[in-house]
C-alpha cells in the first residue's frame, strides 16, 4: 500500500507528501514529520499510521481537534482514499493506493516536495517574541507579551523523515 497526503491549500495546492509505512506525526514539535507553524496546531497534534492495508488517523489530544471529512476525531478513525483531513487551518486529502503495481501510482519525486525540504527551519519562522519563555522561579510559562501578533500562519516545514526518504532512494 502507498499512502500520501495531497495538500489542499491555496499556496501549495496539489502537492503530495508521502506517508511512511509506520507513524507520521503532525504538530509543531521538532520531532514531528510535518510541522505547520500555525497557532491552531498543537505541539503533538495527530498521528497517521499506514500499515496492515489501512490508514488510521489518531488525534493526540490536540487543543483544537483533528477533523476527517468535517467530523471531529474523538480518538481514532480509518481514512480512505479521497478523505479530507483538517489540522488547524491546513487541509489535506488522502491518496491511498492498494499496491506498487497500480499504474495510477507514481513514485513521489524530490521535486514534488522540494517546497517542504527548502522551507525555513522552525527557529527561522518563529520570532523570539512568539516562543514560550519559562520564568526562572517557576515551571509555569511566563505571561505572553501583549504585543505578540496573533496572525495564523500557513508556513509548513519538513521533518527529518522527508530528507531521509529521498536520501535512502538515492542510495
Amino acid at each position: 500500500m502507498e499512502a500520501a497526503l495531497l495538500v489542499l491549500d491555496d499556496t501549495h495546492n496539489d502537492r503530495l507528501i508521502p506517508l511512511p509505512e509506520t507513524i507520521f506525526l503532525i504538530g509543531r514539535d521538532p520531532q514531528c514529520h510535518l510541522r505547520p507553524h500555525c497557532e491552531l496546531v498543537s505541539k503533538l497534534h495527530c498521528a497517521i499510521a499506514a500499515w496492515a492495508g489501512r490508514v488510521r488517523v489518531r488525534d493526540l489530544r490536540s487543543r483544537n481537534g483533528t477533523f476527517l471529512n468535517g467530523q471531529l476525531i474523538r480518538s481514532e478513525a480509518v481514512a480512505r482514499d479521497g478523505d479530507e483531513l483538517r489540522v488547524g487551518t491546513l487541509r489535506f486529502a488522502f491518496r491511498i493506493r492498494a499496491g506498487a503495481g497500480d499504474p495510477r501510482t507514481a513514485p513521489v519525486s524530490k521535486h514534488d516536495v522540494q517546497w517542504l525540504l527548502d522551507s525555513p527551519a522552525d527557529d527561522a519562522v518563529l520570532s523570539p517574541s512568539r516562543q514560550t519563555h519559562v520564568r526562572a522561579d517557576s515551571a509555569e510559562p511566563a505571561a505572553e507579551p501583549t504585543h505578540v501578533n496573533k496572525r495564523r500562519s500557513k508556513v509548513v516545514s519538513a521533518g527529518r523523515y522527508l530528507h531521509d526518504y529521498f536520501d535512502q532512494r538515492r542510495s
